[in-house]
């Protein structure tokens, strides 16, 4: 049937459709078994082969990140001890390396660390957004950002002289600073947390405020004294191991690994040993 005499069909145009739409889709699924194809051409994960090989799990840690990595008595560290634990389950021996440049950030792109020196990364890694760009986490539990700290009943109000020690940890201290001022606090700088600590027994702070870790020891030192997350509009983030990217099978053995000790309450045990048992209050500032 011809359509104002010009003799084309009436599904010309419908046909002319067609055939486009169909060599799209056919393009579309070459495409597809190509990259289902590429897979195959993609270097092997060897790194629990690797690990296996070598029967050493090669571990970075800060030269000194308390309670997370510590030197000397005869307990190295929550985190030393988790991976000694990890490669305990994977019938492999820990070879620790310490290296100073760890810890002081947490940007672990800024820690100078390379496949060649560890497989994974402890002792203060933060399972940021940066981070998990180019690293692998496994998240051991343990949170960190800033605490308070006080004597018992101390309320948290106008004109009180609170210390602070910001650590390395690379918390915001300009944020920090700013929420204090705001609120009529009188921030005095201290150089570490022993300061902190003193500055507090002897009544000179009202208050001190640090990386809540070491805020945690504060008050593993003193049972009485009273510590409280600071709002989390300062910042908290989870602490994990950090696996380089693309070491599937290690990540899977050491995921597995950290089930059994967790599930054993071995993970338990060494929280309670090194006062991470977690901050349960958020700080409440008055006028």
């Amino acid at each position: 049937m011809v359509e104002g005499g010009r003799g084309r069909p009436k599904n010309a145009a419908h046909s002319r459709h067609k055939r486009p739409r169909l060599v799209g889709d056919l393009a579309t699924l070459a495409l597809v078994f190509l990259l289902m194809g590429a897979v195959y051409f993609l270097p092997p994960d060897t790194s629990l082969a690797e690990a296996e090989r070598t029967g050493a799990l090669k571990v970075c840690v800060p030269q000194s990140y308390p309670p997370l990595v510590t030197t000397g008595g005869e307990h190295p560290g929550f985190d030393v001890e988790l991976v000694s634990e990890i490669a305990d389950r994977l019938g492999l021996t820990l070879s620790l390396n310490r290296s100073p440049e760890m810890g002081k950030d947490f940007n672990p792109r800024n820690w100078r660390v390379n496949r060649a020196q560890c497989e994974i990364l402890a002792g203060g890694v933060v399972a940021s957004v940066i981070t998990r760009s180019f690293l692998e986490t496994v998240e051991t539990g343990i949170e960190t950002g800033w605490a308070i700290v006080s004597r018992p009943g101390q309320s948290l109000g106008s004109g009180l002289r609170v210390g602070v020690y910001p650590g390395l940890g690379g918390l915001d201290r300009l944020g920090l600073g700013s929420f204090l001022r705001q609120r009529g606090l009188r921030l005095v700088l201290r150089q570490s947390v022993d300061a902190l600590q003193a500055g507090l027994e002897a009544g000179e702070l009202d208050a001190v405020i640090t990386e809540s870790l070491s805020a945690q020891q504060l008050v593993r030192a003193h049972p009485d004294w009273q510590i409280s997350w600071m709002p989390a509009s300062l910042g908290r983030y989870p602490l994990s191991l950090g696996l380089w990217k693309g070491d599937l099978t290690l990540k899977r053995a050491v995921v597995a690994a950290m089930d059994e000790i967790e599930h054993s309450g071995v993970l338990a045990e060494l929280e309670n040993q090194y006062g991470l048992s977690g901050i349960q209050t958020v700080a409440e500032f008055t006028p």
